[in-house]
């Protein structure tokens, strides 16, 4: 479905009848051939991670109960969820009747799985996941003054030698390409291979600031811009999203064959 069809952008009425109609995927392959990326899907595979936090609906004494929604897909899947429509969807969950939890997320996972055409991967939970790993941060590193922001291709190698390294920055921002609101995240990369100058990379990474593209894209371009500048032999690139209307998303690329355990950072 074309983006200018969804309610991405537009005034909405919240549904207060359950109503999986209102799924709305989107096509991987015309996004990516948007981007100019659809020649480097064969040098990934991944999964993109979403939790929804204000996941809830009604008992059979139409009790309000309340969980933690987490879901995942592959990023070989050929449509992927648009995010507005998905909040509408779990709205039409609150006023329905459930015996269980379990039935509310096999209902959710039924949906999904006929919206998208994949097998998706459905969990409710009462608290958010939090696994601990360090990354170094890459925030503080000196740049020269950046007048503006445009997308450019700044990263440079810093040495031949091979090194392991698991680097990060909080300091990411794009923008929606259909609302132009922003969206801000935490990068984390993890590769194995010739070193990655420091300063190079925060400053190509600062280049999003004014970048239209949804989440799955600006991953997707970070992971194969690393790749076509740096000689690398293993790649794994993950977005943690601020949630925005009590969904955040999470995509994860890696390069095949190396696909990780997911990690989320808790940011408030």
């Amino acid at each position: 479905m074309s983006i200018k069809k969804t309610p991405l952008g537009k005034n909405s009425d919240i549904p207060l009848k359950y109503d999986p109609s209102v799924l709305t995927p989107l096509s991987r392959l015309d996004s990516r051939t948007k981007a100019g990326l659809e020649e480097f899907t064969s040098q990934f595979e991944g999964r993109d991670y979403w939790t929804s936090y204000e996941t809830s609906w009604l008992n059979e004494k139409g009790i309000p109960r309340n969980k933690i929604l987490n879901l995942s897909y592959s990023s070989q899947s050929q449509f992927f969820i648009e995010s507005k429509s998905l909040k509408l969807y779990l709205y039409s969950l609150n006023n329905k009747e459930f015996r269980s939890a379990e039935e509310v997320q096999a209902q959710i996972k039924e949906d999904l799985e006929n919206s998208l055409k994949t097998e998706v991967t459905v969990e409710l939970e009462n608290k958010p996941r939090k696994i601990e790993e360090t990354f170094t941060s890459i925030d503080s590193e000196d740049l020269d003054k950046i007048d503006s922001h445009p997308l450019s291709l700044s990263i440079e190698p810093e040495e031949e030698a091979d090194v392991a390294e698991e680097l990060s920055t909080s300091l990411f921002r794009s923008l929606c390409p259909v609302t132009s609101q922003p969206d801000w995240a935490t990068i984390y990369i993890r590769y194995k291979g010739n070193k990655i100058n420091h300063k190079s990379l925060l400053k190509y990474l600062l280049s999003y600031r004014n970048h239209q593209g949804f989440h799955e894209e600006c991953v997707e371009r970070i992971f194969s811009d690393i790749l076509q500048r740096i000689r690398i032999d293993e790649l794994f690139v993950r977005a943690n999203f601020l949630r925005r209307g009590g969904i955040e998303i999470n995509p994860v690329r890696v390069t095949p064959g190396n696909f990780p355990e997911i990690i989320r950072e808790i940011r408030q």
